[in-house]
This record gives C-alpha cells, structure tokens and sequence, in this order.
C-alpha cells in the first residue's frame, strides 16, 4: 500500500471514527501514528536523543566555557581561585608547589592526579580522601558498565523478536524507534533468552563493586588508624553521659576512671554545665566589642565622634556608651564565671532530685535538722550546691581587706524567708561559707556566721533563693568529657562497659573541641529519645510530601504525554516549536533545584535529635540526603514517570498483561530523564564550583555592605556574609549523597540501558578534576573528621547494590524472563552473605585504633619526651568558661582605655 493510500484511509477513518470501533488495535495504532506525524509539527525535537544531545551541548558549552575562564582566572586571582597558596595560615607544600603554580596553565592538571593518597592524608586530610577515593570508586564501577555495553548494546538492539509467535511483541517494539530505546532492555521481546545477556551484566557489575567495596576497607582500616592515633585532643578523650549523681563533679568523675586505671593515665574529667546566661552575656560582649571597634574606627577615620538613637529617641555619642555597655558585661561574666568556680570548689556537689510527686528531696548533708523536704510547684529538676569552704587566718584576713570593695560591687542585700536572714554582715575567723541568693528580688550575696546555725543558714537561703529565682548558671549536667594521656586507656575506656544499668554510664568518642554541639551536651535521655523520634517522623513526612513535586517535575520531560493531558499545549507548542525543547530541559533543572533545597531542611530535623558533634550529625544528614534523593529522585522520578508516559494506552487497554508489558518498556526507557539530570547536575555543578559563584557574589556583597573602614572590618563577617579571606569550608554530606544517587542510578541502569555508563563516568571523572583541584587549592581543614562518614557511605552502597538487584529483578520479572530472573536470585543471596560477613568485624576494626598500634604511638610518645597532657588540658572546658579575662576592641588606644577606667570609677 503507497503513503497516499495509507494518508487517505487514514483521513477517511477520522471522519468516521465511531462506525470503526471494532477495528484491529494495531491498524489504528499504525494509522493514527501516521495522521499524528502530520499534525504534529515537532516530533524530532523531543525524541530521548535529542533531549539529550540537546542537554549536552548546553551544559556541555557551559562547562567548556567556563572551565576555560577559569583556567586565566586562577593565574589572575590566586587569592580566589588558589586560596591556599596565598594564605599563610593556610598554606600548603601541595598548592604551593611551584610546577603547579607555574609554567603551561594547565600544567596543574595531570600534577593533582599524581599526588598519592599519603600527601592528600597529610595536608588535605582524611576526609578529602575519603571523597576522592569514592570518586575514584566511581569511576571503576561505570568502567565496568562501559565495557558490559561492548555485548549489550547489539544484544538490546536486536533483541525484539518481531516474527515471535508469542502475540504482542510486534507491539512492543513499534514505539522504540529512538535509538536510545532501542540500546535498552525496553526493546527486547518479553521471555526472549536475551534476557540472560542482562543477568550476566549484572554478576559482572555487582560482582565488581562488591570487590572494590571489599578492597576499601582494607584502605580505610590503615588511614583510620593512621589518623585516630594524631596528636589531637579527641583522640585521647571520650564523652560520657548520663552520669550517675554520685560521679556529677569534675572530682568525683576523675577519681572513678583512676580507680579504674591510674591516676597518671586520666589528665583531668569535666562535667558539663548549664551555662546559658553566661552563654548570652559572652555573645553579647561580641556584639558591644564589634560596636566599639566601628565607632572608634568611625572617629579616627572620619574624623568625627560617631553618635546613635537609643531606644526612647534620645541622641547620644557611641563611644561612651558602648564602651559603658562593654565594661558592665565585662564585670557581669568575670563574676559569673567566678561565682561558678567558687561554687564547684571544695565540697561536695550534691544534686536534688525532683520526683514526679513535687516533692524535692534534699540531702541529708544539707538539709541537717531544719530542713527535710520542700514541696515545689511548677519547677523543674533542681540542682543544689553546697562548698565547705575552710579559710585560714591568712584567708579570712584577705577577706577581710577586699570586703569594702566587694560592697562597691554590689547592693545591699534582700533576703528571703520570714524570720530567717537579716542584712548582710562582715565577719571575722568564723566565716565559713557563702551563699549567692538569686531570684526575685535576690540581687546580692550573704556572708552568714557560725559553723552551726550560719551553716544551716546558708543552705536555707540558698534553697530559698533557688525556689524564688529558678534555674541558675552553673547547673550540674549529666554528661562531660574526660582525657587521657595515653591512646591506649582512651581506646580501653572506650571500650569497657561502666554500668549494669542500660543508658548510664554510656560513653562515646568525644567530638573535635570545636566541633562540639554544646546546646546538646547533656539532654537527658527521654528527650534524646523523643527528639530522634520527632525528627524520624519529620523526615518520613517530608519524603511524603516531596513527592508531589518531583512527581510533577518528572512529567514535565514527556511532552508528548503533556499535549494529551493539558489542553491547549499542543497548539501552543504548534506556535513555538521552543516551547518543546524548554519543556524537556525544564524537568532536570527543576529537579536539581528541589534537590538543592533539601539539605537545610534536614539539617534542622538532624540537631534536634541530640548530637553532640558535628561529625554525628553530618553522619546522619547523609543518611538522610541519601535516602531522600534514591527515594524521589530514582524511584519516584522512574516510577511517576513512567507510569505518566503510559498513563493513555494504559487507560487505553483493560489488559493486566498489557500493562505489565508497558511497564517494563517504559521503566528501562526513562534512561533519559536521569542522563539529563546526571548531566545538569554534574556539568553545572561543576561549573559554579571552579569559579566559585557563590563566594565571589557574597565578596562582592560584603564589599559593598557592612563595615568597612579598615583592613580587619572589611575581612571580617558580616551578617553571615563573608569575605574572600575567609577560608570556604567542603559540604562533605551534601556531595556525598549526590554521589550515593549517581551510583544507584549507574548499578541500576548499567545493565538495563547500558548508555548511562558512560555519563556516569564522565560525571565522576569532571568531579575528580573539579573536587581534586578544590580541596588542594581551595578548601580549608576545618571540618576534617577523620573519614567519619566513611562507615556511613559504604553503607548506603551496600544498600544501593541490594536495592539495585531487587529492582533489576522485578524488570526481568515484567519483561517475562524467567529464566533470566530465576538466575538473580544467586547473586542476590551471595550478595546478602557478604552483607553479612563484613558487619561481624570490618566495620569494627575500623572504628577503633587497635591496642597494638596504640602502644606503639604511647611509647614512641614517652621515647621522645613528647608531654600530650601539655596540649590537652582544659581542651573540653566550656567556651564561655574561658572568657573571664576582660576583652577591649584591639583598636582602642590608651586615651580611650583612660576614659573608660575613669568612667567606671565614677560610676561606682
């Protein structure tokens, strides 16, 4: 039958579509494919390979040009885009060598590949490593893949078996015209033996990644070791929690793990406390120093004596009063930090504890014969201290002399209870304690007489003052820190089991100190508990939420699923034949910027399940990100869109057997979708990262913006804005997540539409490029870890691999390989014994330096007369604890210091 034939029965079928219901599926299909490419003017431009050809040459453009920009920028801005060679305090041998630095251009190129993995370690640290070797992991594994597509590309191709006799596999095959269809398992015939061509792909694949899964943990069990056995504080720490009342003292906390060891092998304990207020002042004294410092920089700069509003509108000079406010919260936290100190001195720090009736039962100690039990209403847990302070004549006469000048300090004070106190008082040698009363109308402190009657005293106004005013600075947490000296008793104290009772006595490795979450250090365990719980729920919410977008994003690449859908897109798209190729380019940036979102909203969910470092959160925002995007960006993208390409011949047919086989057509055919995001993600990605977009916009920002009169306010932050000079810290979470999805999409689709192997290994390989240069150039080490995450990764690969055989197994279930799928089932099994196998130790040995490498750092310690207790000392004593020295703005001189000294003494 000629083309004019087939276009006039076509037309004349149109026109009498009802008298023609009954006629053969496929002769309408035929036809109506032919009235189709009639009416629809822009076929071509959204077939898989053009989108994805067009994808290419965008961000592939993109890339080229601005990798070539970069190349001239880096020589021109070295401060930039070569942060490292610059900065003294962050240079290193690595990107300050001068063959790098110097001669052709691009001659840095094929020198950052040459580093070996000990000069990374040493002046990158572990876990850049750690991210360049899952890279490198990367890359072999969709190695493997391009060399499968050797024998599956022509198996794919020619695996629909249109002369079958098994009814319906001519239909299978009269859509995959494209070839990108045509390379995948959507175009093999249902039951046909090609199947297997699949199953062998995937021993092969996941056969391989197993192995170099297996081979990594060789690397990281000598690196971890290597790196837990640095001179670093956390390396000899441990952080206990939920400490028994009887060990809540600095002292008491010490004296146990002495018992247990010796005393020189423990360095010093510390007990966590509540230190909110003196948390806020110190923040606050921040905020006073930055003030000062711009307005005297305002008047030696300007020339002028800068002046504000203050809040009731009254104009006044700045200076004189931020350098009032300064000097006030100077004095507030040195006495607050002293109060503190004073009160954990010398006796023992009791506890009271509040049962659920109200009743506060007090310690015998304190309470003696005058005080038994104090009913308390809508208060919380109360924790009480009491010091028996025993003074010396020398002491008491010290006290004697600084007396008056301790009174200028403070107003007289109000006392509490009826009959109980009277004024505060001097006293001589019997002096023997004090109490710092605070609370409603409690503004002083009493010096009370008597070893006796002023004993009982003391402890009765200070319940007192505790029940009026509430919680106070210096509450005994339930967690703190302790040190060792030696590598080996940290690793020993890591590892013994200290209570009988579950959830006491619980130790952990201590976090760097400065990356300790203070905020979370000692929340008791029920609220650890619902906390994680909340945050759970709030993640799995969120996924179900999610969903609906990315299910819409998804669709947005089926055009021609679109013009069925949503009337009117046809005829928009017959008038701009650009509307179909942006509606194809539209879905993969929609989905990298959904994608993009997600790590701040996790990261919430992630602090409030009681971390108390930021390698733990870290580790458990990976977790989340990983599972979010395998979830929404493979199933769902897969699934919905699918399912949204065939949504009209699926309501078409009643036939279950017909779905299945649209399904497992289509499934294999969404290739595309993630080629286009692989490559959005990747090329893009990679572009803004070289020339660092965000942090030049924010320099450009903060040129313009906030202060900056003289060299250290224009290099300083502002708002959250930062300068050039600041080093840029590596989003280790939120990178390896992205590339937990590109590894599941790569296992998946390595075997079912083998083309994405090689995208895959052009993604890994730009991102080594890119990344390699970055953290020897550009990024600091800051948030080293150690390769905390590692653990955390080669889990969710493990459980990409699983999901992966899994999902090619329901493939080839619905493309009727019985065969094919029968022969999974092997791999599957042998997959899950090797699970099995590595969680029984090779994790573990991982996780802690063994004895033997510990012994060996301690005595080459002792050997070389190296003293670790010198540099870990008061390493885990509360920041804010540490501000008690008096702080002035660098650039005051000694005029400016005069006139606050003469301020204050005329003020008091």
């Amino acid at each position: 039958m000629t083309y004019s034939a087939i276009d006039a029965i076509g037309m004349d079928m149109d026109m009498n579509l009802d008298m023609n219901m009954n006629m053969d599926m496929n002769t309408i299909d035929s036809r109506y494919l032919t009235v189709d490419s009639q009416i629809d003017p822009v076929p071509d431009t959204v077939t898989p390979t053009q989108l994805i050809a067009d994808t290419f040459k965008i961000y592939g453009s993109i890339f080229a040009i601005c990798f070539t920009i970069f190349i001239f920028l880096r020589l021109k801005f070295p401060l930039t885009y070569t942060y490292n060679s610059q900065l003294l305090s962050q240079v290193t041998p690595l990107a300050s060598d001068a063959s790098v630095q110097s001669g052709i251009i691009i001659a840095w190129i094929p020198k950052i590949f040459r580093y070996t993995d000990d000069e990374l370690f040493e002046h990158c640290g572990m876990s850049a490593v750690v991210y360049l070797r899952f890279l490198l992991l990367g890359v072999k594994i969709s190695a493997v893949g391009v060399l499968n597509s050797v024998y599956l590309f022509p198996v794919d191709m020619y695996g629909c078996n249109s002369s079958s006799s098994s009814g319906g596999n001519e239909e299978e095959c009269v859509n995959l015209e494209d070839v990108i269809d045509r390379m995948s398992l959507g175009h093999v015939s249902s039951g046909s033996p090609s199947l297997i061509a699949t199953t062998v792909a995937a021993y092969i694949v996941f056969g391989s990644a197993l192995y170099l899964i297996y081979k990594e943990f060789e690397w990281y069990r000598t690196y971890r070791h290597k790196f837990c056995v640095n001179p670093q504080p956390d390396n000899y720490s441990i952080y206990v929690e939920h400490i028994p009342i009887d060990f809540r003292n600095d002292a008491s906390l010490q004296g146990y793990f002495e018992s247990i060891f010796s005393a020189e092998d423990v360095v010093e304990a510390r007990v966590a406390l509540d230190i909110r207020n003196l948390d806020k002042k110190v923040a606050l004294r921040k905020k006073a120093i930055e003030k000062l410092e711009h307005a005297v920089n305002v008047r030696d700069v300007k020339g002028y004596e800068p002046s504000h509003l203050t809040s009731l509108g009254e104009k006044v000079q700045s200076i004189p009063i931020y350098a009032k406010e300064l000097d006030s919260l100077n004095r507030e936290i040195a006495d607050a930090i002293l109060s503190i100190e004073n009160a954990g001195k010398g006796g023992d720090l009791e506890e009271a504890e509040v049962e659920d009736s109200g009743t506060l039962s007090i310690p015998n100690s304190i309470a003696g014969d005058h005080l038994s039990h104090a009913t308390v209403d809508h208060l919380g847990p109360l924790d009480l201290r009491h010091d028996e302070l025993e003074h010396s004549e020398k002491e008491n006469g010290q006290e004697d002399q600084g007396l008056d000048q301790e009174q200028t300090n403070y107003s007289p004070i109000m006392m509490v209870g009826k009959g109980l106190v009277g004024s505060a008082q001097k006293v001589g040698k019997g002096v023997v304690g004090s109490a710092q009363i605070v609370g409603k109308g409690v503004v002083g402190s009493a010096q009370m007489v008597g070893k006796g009657v002023g004993k009982s005293v003391v402890d009765t106004a200070q319940l007192a003052g505790k029940l009026l005013g509430g919680s106070q600075d210096g509450r005994v947490l339930d967690a703190g820190f302790v040190t060792f000296s030696t590598l080996l008793v940290k690793n020993q104290a890591l590892q013994v089991l200290h209570s009988e009772t579950p959830f006491t006595f619980d130790v952990k490795d201590a976090p760097p100190p400065k990356d300790i979450i203070w905020s979370n250090v000692g929340k008791a365990h029920k609220e650890q508990q619902i906390g994680h719980l909340l945050a759970q729920v709030m993640t799995v919410a969120t996924c179900l939420f999610w969903t609906i977008p990315v299910a819409f994003v998804s669709s947005l690449s089926e055009v021609e699923s679109l013009q069925d859908l949503i009337p009117g897109l046809e005829k928009a798209i017959e008038k701009n034949p650009w509307l179909a190729s942006f509606l194809g380019q539209l879905s993969p940036i929609m989905l990298v910027v959904l994608t993009s979102l997600l790590p701040m909203i996790l990261k919430i969910y992630c602090k409030h399940e009681g971390h108390i470092g930021e390698n733990s959160l870290n580790a458990s925002l990976l977790s989340k990100l990983a599972s979010f995007m395998i979830i929404q960006v493979f199933f769902v993208q897969a699934l919905s869109g699918s399912l949204f390409q065939s949504l009209e011949d699926m309501i078409k047919t009643t036939n279950f057997s017909a779905i299945i086989d649209l399904l497992a057509t289509s499934v294999p055919g969404q290739v595309k979708s993630f080629i286009q995001y692989v490559q959005v993600q990747n090329l893009l990605g990679c572009s803004i990262e070289l020339l660092r977009v965000k942090r030049v916009v924010m320099a450009l920002i903060r040129k313009r913006i906030g202060p900056r009169l003289t060299e250290k306010e224009r290099n300083s932050p502002f708002m959250g804005i930062l300068p050039m000079i600041e080093p840029d810290k590596m989003e280790y979470p939120t990178l390896l997540a992205q590339m937990v999805l590109y590894f599941m999409i790569n296992l998946v689709y390595s075997c079912i539409a083998p083309i994405m192997s090689y995208f895959t290994l052009l993604a890994f390989g730009i991102l080594s490029l890119t990344y390699r240069h970055q953290l020897i150039f550009t990024y600091s080490r800051d948030n080293e870890d150690g390769g905390a995450l590692w653990p955390s990764m080669i889990n969710l690969l493990i459980l990409c691999i699983y999901m992966s055989e899994f999902t090619l197994l329901g493939i080839l279930t619905l493309k009727k390989g019985a065969i094919a799928a029968t022969l999974m089932s092997p791999l599957i099994i042998l997959s899950f014994i090797f699970i099995l196998y590595v969680r029984q130790q090779h994790f573990k040995v991982a996780e802690y330096a063994p004895s033997t490498v510990c012994r060996a750092k301690d005595n080459s310690n002792r050997d070389n007369l190296i003293d670790t207790a010198s540099f870990l000392r008061d390493q885990f004593l509360q920041p804010s604890l540490k501000e008690k020295e008096s702080r002035i703005p660098e650039n005051f001189s000694d005029y400016d210091v005069q006139l606050v000294l003469e301020a204050s003494v005329h003020e008091f």
